[in-house]
């Protein structure tokens, strides 16, 4: 495998561990977290496994699943939850 090449496979690991962490931290299934993203579950599993390369369309349907912005899939740190305001 070319130098290059093997570079991003590590990226796209990466971005699968990350995407896994914030699925964890949110405490979801695999289950869970494929039906609010509109994925596939097995689909899912391979995107976090980093054996899939995917589509800026699928990177967008796992920010919005998880209500977090499209850069927190690549490091960068989660939103926090807004807080409700009471209404008066």
């Amino acid at each position: 495998i070319h130098k290059r090449t093997t570079r991003y496979l590590r990226e796209a690991r990466s971005l699968g561990l990350r995407i896994r962490s914030l699925r964890e931290a949110l405490r979801w299934t695999l289950e869970v977290a494929a039906e609010k993203c509109d994925l596939d579950l097995k689909h899912l599993q391979k995107i976090e496994s980093g054996q899939l390369n995917i589509t800026l369309v699928t990177l967008v349907r796992i920010s919005v699943g998880f209500r977090q912005p499209i850069a927190v899939l690549f490091g960068a740190p989660p939103a926090e939850p807004k807080a409700k305001r009471s209404p008066g």
